[in-house]
């Protein structure tokens, strides 16, 4: 079984790096980049969702009335609570 990778993580380690040979050269576009970066990082995951939120984004994307709801509904989850 495959795991998902830990995005978060290889950013800080990239970042980190990024940041260690920054140091060495102080090249202004890699310094701007890693406090983006930083900014980004610092910002939490998202909560998942809970069962009431589950609830409630089911039934208004099933009162749509697609034949697909459940193809709308995983959709909308992504796009409500990101990609983890």
């Amino acid at each position: 079984m495959t795991t998902t990778p830990d995005f978060r993580e290889l950013c800080v380690d990239l970042v980190d790096k990024l940041d260690e040979l920054n140091c060495n050269f102080k090249i202004p576009s890699q310094s701007a980049l890693i406090k983006r970066a930083n900014y980004a990082l610092a910002t939490p995951p998202p909560e998942p969702p809970t069962d009431q939120e589950l609830d409630e984004l089911f039934i208004e994307i099933d009162q749509s009335g697609e034949s697909q709801s459940w193809r709308a509904f995983a959709r909308a989850v992504l796009e409500r609570w990101g990609h983890r």
